[in-house]
């Protein structure tokens, strides 16, 4: 038998929110393994005309607001990241640079 779409879009919000705790531990890999069958559960809770009562309103946002908070984790990991490897690039110019002077 096929869940219902409550128990599909609560399904959802659970690896929503574990999706986000391991976005705050720093744990992209995990997010982003987790990602396709959250997208599933999405994709068949949705994939019937029944009509949209409250309670799917609210999963839908507690769904969205989580996926707000991953964005602006991905997007500050992102820019610590990229700053990382331009300090890392500055060094390996300095560190070819002094070698060259010495030889």
């Amino acid at each position: 038998m096929a869940a219902s779409r409550h128990q599909l879009l609560d399904d959802a919000l659970a690896m929503s929110r574990r999706m986000a705790a391991h976005g705050d531990a720093g744990e992209w890999q995990e997010v982003v393994e987790l990602e396709p069958a959250r997208r599933q559960l999405l994709e068949q809770a949705f994939a019937t005309h029944a009509p949209v009562d409250e309670f799917v309103t609210e999963r839908v946002r507690a769904i969205l607001d989580l996926d707000k908070r991953l964005m602006a984790q991905s997007i500050e990991a992102r820019d610590r990241i990229a700053e990382e490897l331009g300090r890392t690039s500055k060094g390996r110019k300095a560190t070819t640079a002094y070698q060259n002077a010495r030889f």
